[in-house]
């Protein structure tokens, strides 16, 4: 069975993303504001479900009239293994030769839907940084120890790397120069308990709240099977699956055994490890990560041998996971997606001012459930964001003003990162594509059809 829905939505605690494979990947959200529980026809899920089983029940969106634009696409960089399997990618940056370097590897589980049945694959790929030239063509790759989820290249050209627990600095042929433990994960170790019992009383309050959701899909599980099977069209077949796959989706943040609570705590502490993102300035790293206590996200200080950490931002709203920062001019720029705005602090951690918000028709504003994803800042201070599910990079000023769109692409829909660089002449935009492991290249168009930056 393949869903042409990009997105079902969970309670704001969670969130469940169909990808085109059908795949579902539950996460906790780091949302503010709570809700009381919908009714059954206004749920999410029923309303999502209703739309994709029942052909014709929901008319189709006019598709949106283009925007003008100055670059279009013009290139895709595919990543392969040498099995011909798509290659996990994570991130972008642009190196000072002018090469791309793409952060890939890792483990990820692929999910195959079908009417018989999900079919479940766990794929490891060895990390390593990808280099490809102006052209597109993979130039060099360099091993690294840990599957890297974040790339940054500082203005002086130093390399930056940071994945599961470990942050390294790396040389420009890629070798390795320094290494270190991610700040956030010895603030964890000493806090375990504090932690600990923290998300336990989250765990049991989700769980609470997901109970309404999972009586919901049960009801309707049970009227969907209430016609006779030998009576069951493929249509009832498709339909029973997905309200099966909701009811065990559901039941898994319901249980509140100690076995169960356990199980969910050691993961959430896990996944807390992991880095969101990284950036860099000539004195400082700043990495983006999980929230050590509680919900959201903060951005850690480290000095550029990786000494002297410090918690500077806290209480920063991302989605599924995605928390991105940039650096330029010796200042952090955050795309904080689930306030649909970008924020601009000082090294200190300062909030300087924020510009965006959220605009589904404006050209200026920031579209879909949660965006701007990506932040990336050029060497002359322009800020670049790029918008996941409708595939949009726009160009900025420094200080927030809005200055054109640079374009729309050809994106699998969803929540996800969608890590974006820009060439110092601003003639050529990558932009990843995670979901089908591959880069798109924008091209700035011919000048008669749109002015050049100045």
């Amino acid at each position: 069975m393949r869903s042409s829905l990009s997105a079902l939505r969970f309670p704001r605690r969670f969130q469940a993303t169909f990808l085109l494979t059908g795949a579902i990947i539950l996460s906790p959200l780091a949302l503010q504001a709570e809700e009381a529980p919908p009714k059954a026809s206004e749920n999410p899920l029923n309303v999502a479900l209703k739309a994709l089983f029942s052909p014709g029940s929901t008319p189709a969106s006019p598709p949106e009239e283009a925007l003008p634009a100055t670059h279009e696409q013009v290139n895709l960089i595919k990543l392969k293994e040498k099995n011909g399997q798509n290659t996990t990618i994570h991130a972008l940056a642009l190196d000072k030769d002018g090469r791309l370097l793409a952060a890939c590897g890792g483990t990820r589980v692929s999910r195959q839907e079908s009417i018989d049945g999900p079919a479940v694959t766990t794929i490891t790929q060895p990390g390593e940084i990808r280099v490809f030239d102006a052209e597109g063509k993979q130039v060099d790759s360099w091993s690294v120890q840990m599957a890297p989820q974040a790339i940054f290249v500082a203005s002086d050209g130093a390399i930056f790397v940071a994945g599961y627990e470990t942050v390294l600095q790396l040389s420009p042929s890629g070798e390795l120069m320094h290494e270190a433990r991610l700040p956030h994960v010895a603030d964890m170790e000493e806090n375990t308990e504090t932690i600990r019992k923290s998300l336990t009383e989250q765990i049991k309050q989700q769980s609470a709240s997901m109970q309404g959701y999972l009586d919901q899909q049960k009801d309707r599980l049970a009227e969907l099977k209430k016609k006779p099977e030998n009576e069951r069209s493929a249509l009832d077949k498709s339909q029973i699956q997905a309200a099966q796959q909701m009811v065990d989706a559901y039941s898994q943040y319901v249980a509140t055994d100690e076995k169960t609570i356990n199980e969910r705590v050691l993961a959430s502490l896990n996944s807390k490890k992991s880095v969101a993102s990284l950036a860099a300035t000539k004195d400082n790293v700043f990495v983006a990560t999980s929230d050590t206590a509680g919900h959201g996200f903060c951005i850690w200080r480290m000095s550029r041998d990786f000494k002297d950490s410090k918690k500077i931002v806290t209480g920063l709203s991302g989605c599924c996971g995605n928390m991105h920062i940039g650096a330029g001019n010796g200042e952090i720029y955050v795309a904080e997606n689930s306030r649909h705005r970008v924020c601009r602090y000082d090294e200190e951690g300062e909030l300087i001012t924020t510009f965006g918000k959220r605009d589904r028709e404006g050209e200026e504003g920031f579209s879909s459930c949660c965006n701007p994803m990506n932040v990336f800042i050029t060497g002359d201070g322009e800020v670049y964001t790029s918008e996941s599910n409708v595939g949009r990079v726009k160009r900025f000023t420094s200080t927030g003003e809005y200055q054109e769109l640079i374009g729309d692409v050809s994106l699998v829909p969803g929540c996800k990162n969608v890590s974006i660089v820009v060439t110092p002449d601003h003639d050529r935009v990558y932009m990843m594509d995670m979901t089908r492991s591959h880069i798109i290249v924008m091209k700035r168009k011919a000048a008669d059809s749109v002015t050049a930056v100045e």
